[in-house]
């Protein structure tokens, strides 16, 4: 009874607290979060989510929070909005279109953040934006521009984008002053790159052998561009030239004061050049009147392959091409400057390893990469990376043992994400055997997919598809919220999965129809499997080949 009136009296306490201080609490939360705990308990509580939580992110939030959050709140009171169509969340930009026109309900928006989307969608979507006069900036990935009529939003001053070179839908976009632009090139369509001439700030991620001249171009026409940000993010390209650079800034870019860039190189005769380059960005202009500084990391062995960057690094992403980087020279002056400032790499969240390099770069960023991305094996000397990590991708067979994957795990507290072909789950389990990985996994892993087909492991040939599912399910069944995966045995495994992944939010299958060896079509044998397993609340999207499910409450 006493812990009773305790809790009550500590409740009384909670709810006397001033109206501002929640307020500055909520400033810390996104408002799917807020609306999910706060509603409905009082009048109160009520008046402050209606009037003052108007910002809701929807990245990866399961569809019990979608539905509870878009039934008991005012979507018309929204200024800002984040949707996204990944494994995590299939079907969910589709869905509240269709449920929210936006025309109808979200005109007022001053920030639209579309991810992940379908580019056959895009003409559609955008096509519902033209009555959107209050948006200030949006956010869109991926596009295809081709068949995108140009449309105008009159007050729009920035713009994210991942998409092909066919931009034109962007030109009447006369307020837009910060791009930040991610060239698709996977897109079957090409065309001449070309850039709005009005911006300020822009940010580009290209690759230099193909745009190069086309960038020098544009550039030579934005005279009030005051920030300029490139990530070459092409397999090789030559080392700038310093020289060049200063002329074309001082000649077409005269209001710049801030400049970054990273590339990767691949030269012959690296060494002189490297040190040709370095002194062609070590002039009075770059170091006296800009303060721009520059670092280049190469291998002292062959010096052919490379990283030059400006200083501090300016991306979220970073790769190593070198299998080691035991050279490292900037044009950072020995004195009267704080070099921690410069040196730092904070903003890299993401590191892919394209070799096995045992020698890390200097300066390199020691606990703030979320996501890794392995093509090729990971020494140990690297597993400083690994304190803050979520997402593990690998995305080729490597030759890292059972014990050295039970090593990074332990590294890793923070693992949550697995992408993984099939061969190397098999191995890295010992054909799940090893107790140790298997607990960890287990225990931890809240999103699995494995990226290829499970008939193609070719690694323990004793091993069926059959076999494989089941040991998946058994590892990753108490954790694993989303699930991914190829399948090439009969569709109706799907029920296993359902009857023993509890905790799925989200499921993706890619199973080619040629394959299968039922007649039954997909959207039959997928809502039987459902109905018996008590999974009525989904959204379920066939997309070609694949099949997505994004459920809600299961019974």
């Amino acid at each position: 009874m006493r812990a009773s009136k305790c809790c009550q009296h500590k409740f009384t306490l909670i709810e006397q607290l001033s109206n501002e201080l929640f307020l500055e609490i909520f400033d810390y939360l996104n408002g799917v979060d807020i609306v999910y705990a706060f509603s409905q308990l009082n009048n109160r509580f009520q008046h402050l989510l209606i009037k003052y939580v108007n910002t809701f992110d929807f990245k990866s939030i399961n569809k019990v929070k979608f539905d509870y959050v878009t039934q008991h709140h005012d979507i018309c009171q929204w200024r800002s909005l984040r949707l996204s169509e990944d494994n995590q969340t299939p079907g969910q930009i589709k869905l509240f279109c269709q449920l929210f026109p936006p025309a109808q309900y979200i005109s007022q928006l001053q920030s639209l953040s579309i991810l992940n989307m379908k580019p056959k969608c895009a003409k559609e979507i955008l096509s519902q934006l033209v009555s959107f006069d209050y948006l200030i900036s949006l956010t869109v990935t991926t596009i295809c521009g081709e068949n995108i009529q140009p449309m105008t939003l009159p007050s729009l001053k920035r713009l994210v984008f991942t998409g092909c070179k066919h931009n034109n839908w962007i030109k009447n976009f006369h307020s837009l002053r910060t791009l930040e632009y991610t060239i698709n090139y996977t897109c079957h369509h090409d065309c001449v790159l070309t850039l709005p001439k009005r911006l300020k700030h822009l940010k580009l991620l290209y690759n230099e052998a193909k745009d190069g001249n086309a960038l020098q171009t544009s550039l030579s026409k934005m005279s009030k561009l005051t920030k300029l940000a490139l990530y070459d993010n092409g397999n090789y390209s030559i080392l700038p030239d310093g020289k060049t650079w200063e002329e074309f800034i001082k000649s077409s870019l005269p209001l710049l004061k801030t400049f970054q860039f990273c590339s990767y190189f691949l030269n012959r005769n690296a060494l002189n050049d490297i040190n040709h380059t370095m002194a062609s960005f070590s002039t009075p202009f770059y170091l006296v009147e800009k303060r721009w500084f520059t670092q280049c990391d190469s291998n002292n062995g062959t010096s052919a392959l490379g990283a030059f960057y400006t200083l501090p690094f300016a991306f979220r992403g970073m790769r190593v091409d070198m299998n080691s980087c035991n050279m490292s020279t900037s044009t950072l002056p020995a004195t009267n400057i704080d070099q921690k400032q410069y040196e730092s790499s904070t903003r890299v969240k993401t590191q892919q390893f394209d070799e096995k390099c045992e020698i890390s770069c200097r300066n390199f960023p020691t606990s703030n990469i979320v996501r890794l991305v392995l093509n090729n094996d990971f020494p140990t000397n690297w597993y400083f990376l690994l304190k803050n990590l979520r997402h593990l991708e690998f995305r080729r067979n490597l030759s890292m043992s059972a014990t050295d994957f039970a090593n990074v795990l332990t590294n890793a507290p923070q693992l949550e994400s697995l992408t993984i072909l099939i061969s190397n789950l098999i191995k890295l389990t010992d054909s799940f055997t090893n107790k140790t990985v298997c607990n960890q996994l287990s225990k931890r892993i809240k999103s699995l997919t494995i990226s290829d087909s499970l008939s193609n492991h070719g690694y323990d040939q004793n091993m069926d598809d059959s076999h494989i599912l089941t040991s998946v399910v058994h590892i990753f069944g108490n954790k694993c919220e989303h699930l991914s995966l190829n399948l090439t045995t009969s569709p109706k495994e799907v029920l296993h999965i359902l009857r023993n992944m509890q905790q799925l939010c989200s499921l993706h299958i890619h199973y080619p129809p040629l394959l299968c060896k039922s007649h039954i079509k997909t959207t039959s044998w997928f809502q039987e499997s459902t109905v018996e397993v008590g999974a009525s609340d989904f959204v379920y999207i066939p997309d070609d080949f694949n099949f997505h499910v994004w459920f809600g409450k299961r019974s």
